[in-house]
């Protein structure tokens, strides 16, 4: 191939180019090198080679335009066109009298002028990629021409054929590889600074600016940076140049030119091109300063520095006077902090550079007019960002200045940062305190030592103290950011003690900060931690606190109770020293030695040690004993993990060891830390333990209010469930809840004795036994009875937390025993419910495991698609039971033959009540509850309808709630609207055609929204504003189901929306009617004596009302709906000749919610039907009513009325009235 091009070279350049194109680009590019760099300046190939490249050139250039355009008129999209290699056929035309052989002829021809299509299509492509591969070679002939080492080519000669290439690279803008080539050569030709370059940079440099913003890569942003000084040579005033100048911004926002330091020099080079360039940069930058990432805005600030130093004149001038001006006062008129961080970013350009010659001036000049004032605004936003300016460019000065200004300003900004130590904004306290560190930490050199002592002095004793948690968690953090300046530490010395009390703070973060600054300390040469806080308050932190405390605190004891430094015995004797005095905080240190460092093997050799010292005769405490225990414990769970250790220490524990650890352990603490090593390490032999084990499980007195206990007992239910004894266990369980159901059905049949017999004497009865679980005690002595119960709620709490942890339910649920339990806990949820009125203190233990058992056993022995499994039934019969019998409380509550019903009963009830709405709730939500929606729609409403009873009742001083039952109460009724509303939602979601939506979902809809209106009227603001928060994600609920009803059947009675309700006309649409007229009223300044006063602001129920406003005129079909369900309410209201009712909900619904001037009311068929059957029966009432504060009510009502009867049913009515008599 090589010997073909050379013979062809030698006879002459045309042949020469004709066979290199014949060969093929890639086969030919080895040889093209090789021969042409090396020709001789004497060949007469030198100079008739420039000459045949721009003729070939030109050729091949001219064909592809050809091609180009052949291949528009020729391609897929215009298949019966003209074409330069056929002609065109004849279309036949199309006519439905033809032969079927004719149409498959037709058919046939179509096929062939589709298939030649295809064939031309193919043709006309390799013919453009030929002669592309040409032009690649042409373009790689002349590369080695230009590189050739002895320079034997003129440029001048080659030129010709280059600027052919350079001007037609729009032509070739699919061909991504010949692009490249073309560009590559005029970026060579650039950089040999050859003759006429600066007419190749026109096309080139856009093409390579494009590639470095598609592709990405770094080597395109390098090859722009290299080509910058090309840009000098355009007309930026010029509008042709508009194209480049949009490419030029993309590049201030490529992440590849930002992150790269060539892409960030290219780009502060574009400052100097032109003012309007500028102009159109740093509006560019000022528009990502929001959005932008950290390095994003780091890198635009040196940008912007590297521009102002190169910058001269207009350029300079509109950087500093425009730019950075608004930066200053941006960065402290920001809208919010962490846009006005992101502002001071790109000023951290600047200031970081202020050694630079003019920075400090520049600096002095943008701030000093505008940042000393805004530190004494009242706006303590602006004070803020004022003062993180202020500490950015700390120290301000002028360096033009004199020493003395200098000093005088200096002690204005010492001043203005103690003062604003003692602002009255937490958030300005916080950054002053920052900053002050910063300052002292960056410049203690130079400070006044008078003004460090004083500014130390006011952080410690002021700050330290303050009131705000942010504040006192910044005086630790400034005090570990100051301690980085080793000149600080002598005075810091003496000082620090005086932050020890923050080791006690009540908030986490500052216990946890104070830790790491002891930390930090420790490490410090002639600083002792114990000095700054208390060894005695240290190791009572690391007993009590949270664990990532008590892990700071271990890592910061570990070198001195458990140092590598000595021999393992000597650690372990330290250790137990440390157990001895501390028991608790030396089992916590157990807890996390192992994570901060110390060894396996250290550790094995103190749980030995730990084992051998409970047993061993020496007096040791229980309190020590408890200590030990749990330290051991904590060491198994730590080394459990590796087979090794885990080995070594199932050869420490024996039968024996086992019985006698038990015996030593007194408490429940250390009975349950005994436990927790054998469930690590040995279940196999845990059978001897198994009667202390039931013991601890079956006499759980106050468990279910005790988290301490609570932890305990889950230790020993998990060393229960290793060993295989949960049977055992939940059999116990079974026979003792069955002995309190015993005792219940025993009691309720004596006291129901007791009340017969008593109440024909008129007699008041006392109930006899009030359960507390608080108490331990009944009116009386004690009986077994009280004892049983007690016992019961502890295993009622068990079962509950065992069914709720996934590891432990299974098992529970493959026991025999839990039928003879749920039936005995049925027994027992029934006679809490019906013996709550008369308790002072009632848990609800018992109902929830019940119901947590019924829904598991339910779920385990069905499927959701099952509807008639008997299972499912008895889930429906457990919901059933429990409504049943809360019903005849709430019946028995309201008739008052419990006699006096306290608070403390009405908390029992709502607690039990909660516990069975949720119960009602999870079991809907697993679909298996859909046949008995009603029963429970039902339930729930007499359950409102209870709270609303009894809240009236506190309201009118029958009922005097404490503030924490009160409290209490709320949460239950907090919790409770929501599972309503969830049930309402679940309801909602089910009612399709088939199976319409019930009435009482849309009177439950009522009774939430009187629900609402009783709290804030009976509790008060503060009650209203909380039940608002739970109110807010189910209006959308509310909304549609009281609109439900008229969505369903649009043809019912205008009352068929209150014909179901069974607790009279709703509260809040007679509040909400109310509102409206005391609203107008006070508007009006009305004095009249028929003015209408509200109970309360009903602050609540007015955003409540907004809400509703804005979610319904979103949503005009769900508007309608419940537009109608209003107006059959203001109906109501007529016939009842209430007419303040009318008149409200009127006034509400016509200039609230739809506007007759804005043609609202034209789509809205519900509510001009229901406006159909009131407006005839409001002119009918009118003559009726005298002169009056009624009638003048009704004529208001009327007169927003009028206009849409007039406008959408009166014209409707007399168009159809026409029509009849015409067709009649």
């Amino acid at each position: 191939m090589e010997k073909r091009l050379r013979s062809s070279l030698k006879s002459s350049a045309d042949e020469f180019l004709s066979s290199a194109t014949k060969l093929g680009f890639r086969s030919v590019k080895p040889s093209l090198k090789t021969l042409i760099h090396s020709l001789k300046p004497s060949s007469d190939v030198v100079s008739s080679l420039p000459i045949s490249l721009q003729h070939f050139i030109s050729e091949s250039i001219t064909l592809y335009k050809h091609l180009s355009r052949s291949n528009d008129t020729d391609g897929p999209s215009s298949p019966g066109a003209s074409s330069q290699f056929t002609p065109p056929t004849k279309r036949v035309r199309r006519s439905s009298r033809r032969t079927e052989t004719n149409k498959n002829d037709e058919n046939e021809n179509e096929n062939d002028d589709v298939s030649g299509t295809v064939d031309k299509q193919t043709k006309l492509e390799k013919a453009k990629s030929e002669v592309i591969e040409k032009l690649q070679v042409f373009g790689y002939v002349i590369h080695m021409c230009v590189t050739h080492p002895g320079n034997v080519f003129s440029a001048s000669d080659l030129l010709p054929a280059v600027q052919e290439l350079h001007d037609n690279l729009v032509v070739f803008e699919l061909e991504s590889n010949l692009l490249s080539d073309i560009a590559c050569l005029c970026e060579e030709w650039w950089k040999r600074e050859l003759a006429g370059r600066d007419s190749l940079i026109s096309q080139s440099i856009p093409f390579l600016l494009s590639k470095s913003l598609t592709l990405k890569k770094k080597v395109d942003v390098h090859r722009v940076y290299a080509f910058r000084e090309a840009f000098v040579l355009f007309d930026f005033e010029d509008e042709s140049i508009e194209d480049l100048k949009l490419l030029l911004v993309r590049c201030l926002i490529s992440p590849l030119f930002l992150k790269m330091d060539e892409g960030r020099r290219f780009l502060a080079f574009l400052f100097g091109l032109s003012r309007q360039l500028v102009k159109e940069s740093l509006a560019m930058i000022r528009s990502q300063i929001p959005f932008g990432r950290k390095s994003m805005l780091e890198a635009y600030a040196d940008i912007v520095f590297r521009a102002w130093k190169a910058a001269e004149g207009e350029s300079r001038d509109e950087i500093e006077n425009e730019f950075l001006q608004q930066m200053v006062d941006g960065s402290i008129h920001a809208s919010s902090a962490s846009f006005a961080a992101s502002i001071r970013r790109i000023l951290g350009g600047f200031i970081s550079q202020r050694t630079t010659d003019g920075v400090e001036k520049l600096i002095f000049n943008l701030a000093e007019p505008v940042i000393f004032r805004s530190l004494q605004v009242a706006n303590s936003d602006v004070r803020r960002n004022a003062l993180h300016l202020l500490i950015d460019v700390f120290p301000l000065e002028d360096p033009d200045a004199t020493r003395e200004a200098k000093d005088a300003l200096l002690h204005k900004q010492f001043f203005l940062i103690e003062k604003l130590l003692l602002d009255d904004c937490p958030d300005i306290r916080v950054v002053a305190v920052e900053g002050s560190c910063r300052i002292l930490h960056m410049f203690w050199e130079i400070i006044p030592s008078s003004i460090i002592t004083k500014l130390i002095t006011k952080i410690l004793d002021d700050m330290a103290h303050d009131a705000c948690n942010n504040v006192r968690l910044s005086t630790v953090n400034g005090i570990i950011y100051l301690l980085g300046n080793p000149q600080s530490h002598e005075i810091l010395k003496v000082v620090l003690p005086r932050l020890g009390h923050l080791i006690l703070d009540p908030a986490f973060s500052i216990r946890s900060a104070i830790v790491d600054l002891l930390l930090l300390i420790k490490g410090i040469k002639n600083f002792q931690f114990h000095k700054v806080v208390h060894l005695d308050v240290l190791l009572s932190n690391l007993a009590n606190d949270q664990p990532l405390v008590g892990q700071k605190i271990t890592k910061l004891l570990l070198p001195s109770y458990f140092p590598t430094t000595i021999t393992p015995e000597e650690a372990c004797n330290r250790c137990v020293t440390l157990i001895k005095r501390s028991p608790l905080a030396g089992a916590r240190f157990c807890e996390f030695c192992l994570s901060e460092g110390a060894s396996p093997q250290s550790l094995s050799l103190l749980f030995k040690a730990l084992i051998n010292l409970v047993l061993s005769p020496t007096n040791v405490s229980s309190d020590q004993i408890d200590g030990i225990l749990l330290a051991a414990a904590n060491i198994c769970s730590n080394l459990v993990s590796e087979t090794k250790y885990k080995a070594a220490l199932k050869d420490e524990l024996t039968s024996k060891k086992l019985m006698s650890l038990f015996a030593a352990a007194n408490s429940g603490q250390a009975q349950a830390s005994v436990c927790n090593i054998v469930s690590n390490v040995l279940p196999d032999a845990a059978g001897v333990l198994r009667q202390e084990c039931m013991k601890l499980v079956s006499k759980c007195v106050g468990l279910s209010d005790n988290k301490e206990k609570q932890a305990q007992v889950r230790l020993v239910h998990k060393m229960i469930v290793s060993c295989g004894w949960i049977d055992y266990m939940l059999e116990e369980f079974a026979k003792l809840l069955q002995k309190t159901a015993d005792g219940c059905v025993e009691k309720y049949d004596t006291e129901r004795t007791r009340h017969n017999t008593s109440s024909g004497k008129k007699r008041k009865v006392k109930h006899g036994v009030k359960v507390s679980v608080k108490s331990n005690r009944m009116n009386g002595k004690k009986t077994s009875f009280n004892d049983d119960y007690v016992g019961s709620v502890g295993i009622a709490w068990q079962l509950k937390d065992l069914l709720k942890h996934s590891d432990t339910s299974k098992a529970v649920l493959r026991s025999k025993s839990l039928e003879s339990a749920f039936h005995a806990l049925k027994v027992i949820s029934e006679f809490n419910i019906v013996e709550c009125m008369q308790c002072d203190y009632i848990n609800n233990s018992h109902v929830v495991a019940y119901t947590l058992l019924s829904l598991h056993l339910s779920a385990k022995n069905s499927t959701p698609d099952d509807k008639n499994n008997h299972d499912l039934k008895n889930l429906e019969k457990t919901i059933e039971h429990l409504a049943n019998c809360t019903e005849r409380a709430y019946r028995t509550s309201a008739s008052r033959k419990s006699g006096k019903v306290t608070p403390c009963s009405i908390t029992n009830m709502v607690k039990l009540s909660t516990s069975i709405l949720n119960f009602i709730i999870d079991s809907s939500t697993l679909d298996r509850t859909q046949e008995c929606q009603e029963r429970c729609l039902s339930f729930t409403r007499q359950y409102v309808g209870f709270i609303i009873l009894n809240l009236r009742q506190h309201s009118h001083g029958l009922l005097e709630f404490k503030e924490e039952d009160l409290k209490e109460t709320f949460l239950c009724l907090k919790s409770s609207f929501t599972y309503a509303a969830k049930l309402l939602n679940l309801v909602l979601t089910s009612s399709l055609e088939s199976s319409p939506l019930s009435p009482e979902a849309h009177n439950l809809a009522n009774d939430l929204f009187d629900l609402i209106i009783s709290i804030e009227e009976h509790l008060g603001c503060r009650y209203g504003s909380l039940v608002l928060s739970a109110a807010k994600l189910w209006l959308p609920d509310l909304i549609l189901a009281l609109g439900f009803l008229h969505i369903q059947k649009p043809s019912s009675s205008s009352s068929s929306a209150f014909a179901e309700t069974k607790f009279g006309f709703p509260s809040w649409l007679l509040i909400l009617a109310k509102i409206e007229i005391f609203d107008q009223q006070e508007s009006e300044l009305d004095d009249s004596d028929e003015k209408v006063t509200l109970p309360s602001k009903f602050s609540t129920f007015r955003k409540v009302v907004e809400t509703m406003v804005e979610l319904l005129r979103g949503n005009q079909s769900v508007l309608d709906a419940v537009g109608a369900f209003l107006l059959s309410g203001s109906l109501v209201g007529l016939k009842k000749k209430d007419f303040e009712l009318l008149y409200g909900v009127l006034h509400f619904v016509c200039m609230k919610l739809v506007k007759h001037e804005n043609g609202e009311w034209a789509d809205l068929k519900l509510m001009l039907e229901s406006l159909q059957q009131l407006y005839p029966q409001m002119e009918t009432a009118a003559p009726e009513l005298g002169d009056g504060h009624e009638k003048e009510l009704l004529e208001k009502s009327r007169s927003w009325v009028e206009p849409i009867w007039r406008s959408y049913i009166h014209e409707e009515m007399k168009e159809k009235m026409e029509t009849d008599f015409c067709d009649t």
